[in-house]
């Protein structure tokens, strides 16, 4: 929602997972030179590690909201000791964050992740390879898609890479990356849309090529197979037709950036609703009137890769579909009564403290171990009622798309749809924010003191208006659809046409 006073950036993207702040921060340098090899001064020592590994697991263990929600305190102080006995010996900063990554994941907060440090410089003793094929991960599997080699097929089942089982690597690579409570589908995305399984091989088993490969081909049939890594500008060795699942809809011109389709004949439509930014708002006002110019009662809202972003535009989009004036957000609360006033206050950005003070304000009510928050009213009234849009409200079908990429707002929006608006059947992939809610309102940045490494670091819990949410996952759809190898490779949209087939046309 527009508002006449800039709240400050740091807190209006404060809920995406791929929300950045160019600032800089000051750091100890903990790159020290040690015996052997290394010459460079870009091996980590074993007292600066073990230092920051102890500051990070104070840190989570004392403030972070998100601290025994999903992994009990006792399994996580379990993992902090186990990781603190690895680190006996110098590393590079890649194989530090490695070894860390596990204690951050076990939080299962999807905001919560590490950055490089702000002087990094890869380590040479530190070797990664380029895989010759991709991989689609679904329910601890893995089969092929795009393939630089002729040995591979896609469709082809991964069952084991150098003799280790695909449902070990991908445990492990689900390790590299946090995910809001114990949601896969954004973890299968991780591994399959943004190469986290190459990055497993890469980091977690540090496989040089070639790679002994057992395949379960198409037919049925096992076999091994044998790959070297290529140039990643090799081409597919598959030839493959790509299928336009919008063939024959119109597009409509006055919503930039935000397509807004319909298809001719059919009183349908579908808006793509992307990461919230500003400008959002000025389009939804003109696809919703175009939307209602046109008589659509079958509407598609597409949140898939919807990461989040200004949560008041979220809300703003809601004033056009809820059946009722709405809450966009159940509750705030921290772990402590001031989250930018405690020992980890020198770790943190002061500007994006200051902009938690401006936007939020501690409400100094403890109820069940928290400590309640509440919206200044700068930032809005986000847990008061919100009014629907005095025009061009849509009031027919609803038909929303999710999939693992529904994170933050974009999750709390599915939550909100589904909580406010009765005739919403959700098609795809269940969300990987929760549909409790996620920690999130300010996203700090924990500068480790020794190594300089950043972590992401919410302050507060974002309670979610849904009435009856599953403990520990996301939004689950109506219809779930499971992608095909063939999907990825031709850009087939079966969620598109799964909601086409609900429609009586």
């Amino acid at each position: 929602m527009k508002t006449t006073t800039k709240v400050p950036l740091q807190v209006i993207l404060c809920i995406t997972l791929f929300f950045v702040v160019l600032t800089s921060c000051n750091h100890q340098n903990g790159h020290d030179k040690t015996p052997g090899n290394d010459s460079t001064g870009l091996l980590l020592s074993e007292n600066s590690m073990q230092a920051d590994l102890s500051v990070l697991f104070t840190a989570f263990k004392d403030i972070h909201p998100a601290y025994g929600l999903y992994t009990p305190a006792d399994s996580v102080a379990k993992l902090y000791h186990s990781i603190a006995g690895t680190l006996r010996q110098p590393v590079s900063e890649d194989e530090f964050i490695t070894r860390i990554s596990p204690l951050v994941s076990a939080l299962k907060c999807g905001h919560t992740q590490i950055k490089h440090s702000a002087n990094y410089k890869p380590y040479t003793g530190d070797k990664t390879f380029h895989l010759p094929f991709k991989v689609l991960v679904q329910d601890d599997k893995a089969w092929v898609t795009y393939h630089q080699v002729e040995a591979l097929h896609t469709g082809d089942e991964l069952l084991s890479v150098n003799d280790v089982p695909v449902a070990d690597i991908i445990r492990h690579g689900s390790d590299l990356y946090a995910m809001d409570g114990n949601n896969h589908t954004f973890k299968e995305l991780f591994l399959s849309e943004y190469d986290g399984f190459e990055d497993a091989c890469n980091k977690c088993y540090r496989w040089a090529p070639p790679y002994r490969i057992r395949i379960r081909t198409k037919d049925g049939s096992e076999k091994a197979v044998t790959v070297d890594t290529v140039s990643s500008k090799i081409p597919q060795a598959e030839p493959v037709k790509e299928i336009d699942s919008y063939n024959g809809w119109a597009v409509s011109g006055a919503t930039e950036y935000l397509p807004l389709r319909y298809l001719p004949g059919a009183s349908l439509a579908c808006f793509e609703v992307h990461t919230y930014q500003y400008e959002d708002t000025a389009i939804y006002q003109k696809a919703f009137r175009e939307i209602h110019e046109k008589g659509i009662n079958n509407l598609i809202i597409d949140l898939r890769h919807n990461t989040g972003g200004d949560i008041r535009v979220a809300a703003k989009l809601l004033t056009y579909l809820a059946d009722a004036p709405f809450q966009m957000v159940g509750d705030v609360w921290s772990r402590v009564p001031d989250p930018t006033k405690t020992a980890f206050e020198r770790y943190f950005n002061p500007e994006i403290s200051n902009s938690f003070t401006q936007s939020f304000k501690p409400r100094d009510i403890k109820t069940d171990g928290h400590y309640l928050v509440g919206f200044r009213p700068v930032f809005g009234d986000l847990m008061g009622s919100t009014r629907l849009a005095p025009t061009d409200h849509y009031t027919g079908n609803l038909f929303v798309l999710t999939d693992g990429a529904t994170f933050s707002s974009g999750a709390h929006t599915a939550a909100a749809i589904k909580q406010y608006c009765r005739k919403a059947v959700f098609i795809g992939r269940e969300t990987g924010g929760g549909s409790e809610g996620c920690s999130g309102g300010t996203i700090q940045h924990l500068t480790l003191p020794n190594t300089g490494i950043q972590v992401d670091f919410p302050l507060l819990r974002l309670v979610s208006v849904l009435k009856h949410p599953v403990k520990g996952q996301g939004i689950l759809p109506d219809k779930i659809i499971h992608l095909t190898p063939a999907d990825v490779v031709t850009h087939n949209d079966p969620d598109i046409k799964a909601a086409i087939g609900l429609i009586s046309l």
